[in-house]
């Protein structure tokens, strides 16, 4: 009875070393696996660690030209804007451009009308013409008549030019003696023939220039004096009896200038081309013009 329970004992004992020694042995089985996979785990975490690095310096590439790529979205914006306005402006000039190319279409009708008109007239004028040039010829024919009575008339008035020179130098010689001796030029006194003593040698007496008045007629002044193209505007016109082709002399203050010729006239304005040897250099603004009878 012993026996039988010390050898049941013995197996008990036996299964326990058994037992302890095949815990032992997964235990060690085990730690073994969790070493390995430790190490694996450690191994992999690195290749992350490396691989996450990576990732991070790629994800800042890509920021980088997500960045640059945005710049140039902007720029290229920009641009198609401009191109819009440039668009814009050359819809702008193009319908200008249409509008300005029907203006000179109708420009043009208006002209080729006007051509047509001034063909007409210059029929017109070269019929007048023919018709002036046979009144020209009798004109000629009459002129001839008029040269052979006026070259009687030229002895006639060449005499009565003399006359009147004469006539002249005695009426200034009147005007010399009507003058107070204290208010006679040197000269007027030697032709009165009487010279004060106080005025004889280097003395002499400053008078006021003597006033010969401007023709009768229509007087004006000159209002502006255009020296490149030689002509003048004065304030006379129509109203005031001006015609084209009617001329005008020109004074300042009683001093004779020279004559101008109306060409372009309006209501109280006109412009008139001066007439040689007076010049523009001569002619002054408010000079007085005298409408010829």
């Amino acid at each position: 009875m012993f026996n039988k329970a010390g050898k049941t004992l013995t197996i008990f004992i036996v299964l326990i070393i058994i037992l302890l020694l095949s815990s032992t042995s997964i235990g060690f089985y085990l730690y073994h696996q969790e070493q390995q996979l430790h190490k694996s785990v450690e191994t992999e975490l690195g290749i992350s660690q490396a691989q996450g690095l990576k990732l991070q310096a790629q994800l800042k590439d890509i920021q980088n030209q997500l960045a640059l790529a945005q710049d140039k979205n902007k720029e290229a914006d920009q641009k198609i804007n401009s191109l819009l306005d440039e668009k814009d402006l050359n819809e702008g000039l193009r319908t200008a451009l249409k509008k300005e190319n029907t203006q000179l279409k109708e420009q043009m009708a208006d002209i080729e009308k006007s051509k047509e008109k001034i063909k007409g007239d210059l029929d017109d004028a070269a019929a007048k013409l023919a018709q002036f040039q046979g009144l020209l010829k009798a004109s000629q024919d009459n002129s001839k008549d008029l040269e052979t009575r006026l070259s009687g008339l030229a002895e006639t008035s060449k005499n009565l030019a003399e006359t009147n020179k004469s006539l002249e130098a005695k009426i200034d010689e009147l005007k010399a003696n009507m003058l107070p001796l204290d208010k006679r030029t040197p000269e007027q006194q030697i032709a009165g023939e009487v010279v004060p003593p106080g005025l004889r040698g280097k003395d002499k007496v400053e008078l006021n220039k003597i006033v010969v008045n401007p023709q009768d007629g229509t007087k004006g002044h000159i209002l502006s004096v255009d020296t490149d193209a030689e002509f003048v505007v004065f304030n006379l016109g129509l109203k005031q009896g001006v015609k084209p082709d009617d001329a005008l002399s020109v004074y300042r203050g009683d001093e004779y200038l020279g004559d101008i010729k109306a060409t372009r006239v309006q209501d109280e304005m006109s412009a008139a081309d001066i007439i040689p040897p007076l010049s523009s250099r001569e002619v002054r603004k408010n000079d007085t013009v005298v409408l010829k009878p």
